[in-house]
């Protein structure tokens, strides 16, 4: 079929969108306390208790957890995520959200800072 003679444009933004916006908006984006300031920036589906619970078992010795941001995709909670692997908070997370490899990768992290720029961050 031929989308194009169907007026169905595909184009780089409308596949990141849909990639951006696919799933579910039952993720949170949180902040890990420790010693009284931000160290950690995660992103779960999970009560934020159990997910405090599974960090403080694998030794990271969390206060508590702040949730930050709710009802996003997943891919909205990894882009969220990464801009703060990269530009702090974030001194315990090394494991990229989205690997710069990833064709989405720009796009990504341009769409996080919007977003916290209109959050006021």
């Amino acid at each position: 079929m031929d989308l194009e003679a169907l007026g169905v444009v595909k184009s780089k933004d409308n596949e990141f969108a849909a990639w951006l916006n696919r799933g579910d908006s039952n993720n949170q984006v949180y902040f890990g306390i420790k010693d009284g300031e931000a160290k950690y920036m995660g992103i779960t589906r999970q009560p934020i208790k159990i997910r405090l619970g599974q960090h403080n078992k694998s030794g990271k010795g969390f206060l508590r957890l702040e949730v930050q941001y709710e009802n996003l995709t997943r891919n909205q909670a990894r882009a969220i995520e990464q801009y703060f692997i990269e530009n702090g908070p974030n001194e315990l997370n090394k494991i990229n959200s989205i690997g710069q490899n990833n064709k989405y990768y720009k796009d990504a992290l341009a769409r996080a800072k919007q977003y916290l720029e209109s959050k006021g961050i």
